[in-house]
């Protein structure tokens, strides 16, 4: 009953809730899309309703596995070293990307799911779309997930953790300064001034200069 209850309160982290969903996105997507190759392998309708249902599912799951990777970002930021706090920000860059990939996933399965009820010959062309959006949803996923094993899996790491993608797109479209434009400006030292010679004052009028 003690570990029932540590469990319980453990849910109440969302790291670990995120840690607990973020393979369905990727298994759960896997094995769905493997369901639907085979029903249209087959030709079973209903197979493919079946993993048409759960590929919009599983894709849609990725909202949540990213609402709760953001709520547990600030504790896991205070656990981990600087070296893993890159390897979260790459993470948390990739997830965003995989996540609206996911959401165009789960629109496209949904338009297929509809069509096959609408027209029982079927649309090929959205079962297509459907198999690559999958598809691409999953490498995206996978590559998400690498990032992720880096954070707490010491073992895991394959050298320096990259720079996120986009402090490196913003650093190459900034201006770079010219070496003449970063260089200061040395202002030439003004010419000397000449000193003033004293004027003679005029004597007056009418009187000569003494000899």
């Amino acid at each position: 009953m003690n570990e029932l209850r540590d469990f319980l309160e453990t849910l109440k982290q969302p790291e670990y809730v995120h840690v607990l969903l973020h393979p369905i996105p990727v298994y759960g997507l896997a094995t769905a899309l493997t369901a639907y190759l085979a029903g249209l392998a087959f030709k079973s309708r209903a197979t493919q309703v079946v993993a048409l249902s759960l590929v919009i599912l599983t894709s849609a799951s990725g909202w949540l596995v990213q609402h709760y990777g953001h709520e547990g970002e600030d504790r896991v930021e205070t656990m981990i070293t600087q070296k893993q706090k890159a390897w979260l920000a790459v993470h948390e860059e990739r997830g965003e990307r995989t996540a609206w990939m996911l959401y165009g996933t789960a629109a496209i399965a949904t338009l297929s799911l509809v069509s096959s009820a609408l027209f029982p010959k079927g649309l090929s062309f959205l079962s297509s779309a459907t198999v690559l959006a999958g598809l691409a949803s999953l490498l995206l996923g996978i590559w998400t997930s690498h990032a992720g094993g880096q954070i707490r899996h010491k073992e895991f790491y394959q050298g320096p953790p990259p720079e996120p993608e986009k402090k490196a797109h913003a650093a190459k479209i900034s201006p770079q300064p010219t070496p003449e434009a970063a260089a200061p400006v040395r202002e030439s030292p003004p010419p000397p001034l000449e000193p003033e010679l004293p004027q003679q004052e005029d004597s007056p009028s009418g009187e000569k200069p003494p000899q």
